[in-house]
């Protein structure tokens, strides 16, 4: 005859390597390294109870990725509960997270970069030195407005109508510069002097 005791403990044994798997099946681990097999990024964590695990392939949804950084935390998802075989499904890191309100989106870095999704309709981008745009055209349809310097290694083309305080409220720097098929920089006035037909030198 088992007694109470004895089938209580013979249950805990049956159950215990079910609870040890489940207990290991999602765990949240510190980030301990980062380092590349390919294209494949592969994470160190450090998960509670003080094991390591290495090689943990970091996956991540389509057309996002990111590297984090030493003590950003993981979510680790170990298949059939087998430490040995686990990846990390998300890393977060909430020392650089952005604070922002309902509904509202962000995209951002560990060096303070961040394209953040505003309720009121804005997308403000941020960038400490600056914004590179690889691309064959880029089209603007609404108004442009820039308040500092600005540089064109290339032709202007302007196809509607403009005035001086359009374009600037500043000074135009340029070495050619051609409208309505004048060149100003070689244009020249034919001018009547004594009865005399003459032509003006070139602006100076």
């Amino acid at each position: 005859m088992v007694s109470r005791n004895q089938a209580i403990q013979i249950a805990a044994n049956l159950v215990a390597p079910v609870s040890r798997r489940l207990r290991t099946l999602l765990r949240l681990g510190v980030v301990r390294l980062v380092k590349y097999s390919g294209s494949v990024r592969l994470l160190q964590v450090k998960v509670p109870g003080g094991s390591v695990l290495s090689d943990l392939e970091h996956l991540e949804p389509f057309g996002f990725t990111s590297h984090p950084t030493p003590d950003a935390e993981a979510l680790v998802l170990s298949f059939g509960g087998n430490g040995s075989h686990s990846v990390a499904l998300m890393v977060s890191d909430r020392r650089y997270r952005l604070t922002i309100a309902e509904g509202e989106v962000a995209l951002y870095n560990a060096n303070g970069d961040n394209l953040h999704f505003k309720a009121d309709g804005t997308a403000a981008l941020k960038a400490a030195t600056k914004v590179e745009i690889d691309s064959p055209a880029t089209e603007i349809s609404g108004t442009l407005t820039v308040s500092g310097a600005t540089t064109l290694s290339s032709t202007l083309a302007v196809t509607g109508a403009t005035t001086a305080a359009a374009i600037t409220s500043g000074a135009i720097n340029a070495t050619a510069v051609t409208s309505g098929g004048v060149a100003f920089d070689t244009h020249k006035h034919p001018y009547t002097d004594d009865s005399s037909n003459k032509t003006t030198g070139g602006p100076q």
